[in-house]
C-alpha cells in the first residue's frame, strides 16, 4: 500500500509539474506510446557463479506504457519527464546431466521472473529535424523505479533413460511464488531501481513516433540485507515502442 501511495503521489506531482510548464507559455507537448520489452537481469562480478547466472540469463518479453511531456529549453532541445509501467523480467534456463548407475538423468530448469514497476523518467531529448517530414531524437537521462507486484514461473523436467533397456520416463513439476520487495533478507528483490536510459526515436510532424531504448540499471536488485559482497544483479531492457504527441 506504502509504495502504491508513493507511487500515485509521483504521478500527481509529475502532471502538477507538465500543467504549471504549460501555463507558463513555454512550448510543450504531451503524449503516450507503448511497446515491447526484452529484459533481463545481469549478474556483476567475475567469479563462476556470476558467470554461470549470466550465461543462463534470457530474455524475458513483457511490455511498456508511458505518458510524457515534451518541454522545449532550446533550440531543437528539450526536457521530457514522464510516468511508465514497466513489465521487466528475466528468464532463466540450465540442463544437467548425470550417470546413476545404468541410468543416465538429464535434469532441466526454467524459472521466468516478472516484476511490474512503475517508473519516472526525465530524459534530456535532442531533435535533429529530417525535413517536412519530421526530425530524429537522441535521448539519455535517469529513472527511479518502484517495484509494485511480481512472480516467478519455475518448471523442472526430469528425463531417466535406462540404458540397459532403452526405456524412458519424464517427469515434470511446476514451482509458481508472489514475490515480495523490501529490504529485509526474507524478501526477494529490493523495491526501488535507479537507473539510466538511452534513447532514438523518429518523430513525424503529424506526431506519429517510432522508437527504441535501453535502460541500464544500476541498482542492485538483491534486498539490502542479504547483499553479502560486491556482486550487483541488475535491469537490463532493450524497449520498443510507437506513440504520439500532441
Amino acid at each position: 500500500m506504502k509504495k502504491l501511495l508513493l507511487s500515485a503521489s509521483i504521478i500527481l506531482l509529475a502532471t502538477g509539474a507538465f500543467a504549471q510548464t504549460k501555463m507558463t507559455g513555454e512550448t510543450a507537448r504531451f503524449g503516450i506510446k507503448a511497446g515491447v520489452n526484452l529484459s533481463k537481469f545481469h549478474a556483476g562480478g567475475d567469479d563462476n557463479a556470476a558467470n554461470t547466472f549470466n550465461d543462463n540469463a534470457k530474455n524475458n518479453v513483457g511490455f511498456n506504457v508511458t505518458a510524457f511531456g515534451d518541454f522545449g529549453v532550446g533550440n531543437n532541445f528539450f526536457i521530457q519527464p514522464g510516468v511508465s509501467l514497466q513489465n521487466k523480467g528475466n528468464k532463466f534456463e540450465s540442463t544437467g546431466t548425470a550417470t546413476v548407475g545404468n541410468n543416465t538423468i538429464t535434469t532441466t530448469s526454467s524459472v521466468k521472473t516478472n516484476l511490474m514497476a512503475i517508473e519516472v523518467p526525465v530524459n534530456a531529448v535532442f531533435r535533429i529535424p529530417t525535413g517536412d517530414a519530421g526530425a530524429v531524437q537522441i535521448s539519455a537521462g535517469p529513472y527511479i523505479g518502484f517495484n509494485i507486484s511480481g512472480k516467478d514461473k519455475g518448471q523442472t523436467t526430469t528425463t531417466t533413460v535406462n540404458n540397459s533397456n532403452n526405456t524412458s520416463a519424464t517427469v515434470t513439476s511446476s514451482n509458481d511464488r508472489d514475490l515480495s520487495f523490501g529490504s529485509a533478507s526474507d524478501k526477494n528483490y529490493g523495491s526501488t531501481d535507479f537507473g539510466a536510459n538511452f534513447g532514438l526515436a523518429y518523430r513525424t510532424t503529424s506526431g506519429f513516433l517510432i522508437g527504441a531504448n535501453y535502460g541500464l540499471g544500476l541498482t542492485d536488485l538483491t534486498p539490502k540485507d542479504r547483499q553479502a559482497n560486491s556482486n550487483k544483479l541488475t535491469n537490463r531492457v532493450l524497449g520498443f515502442s510507437v506513440g504520439y504527441s500532441f
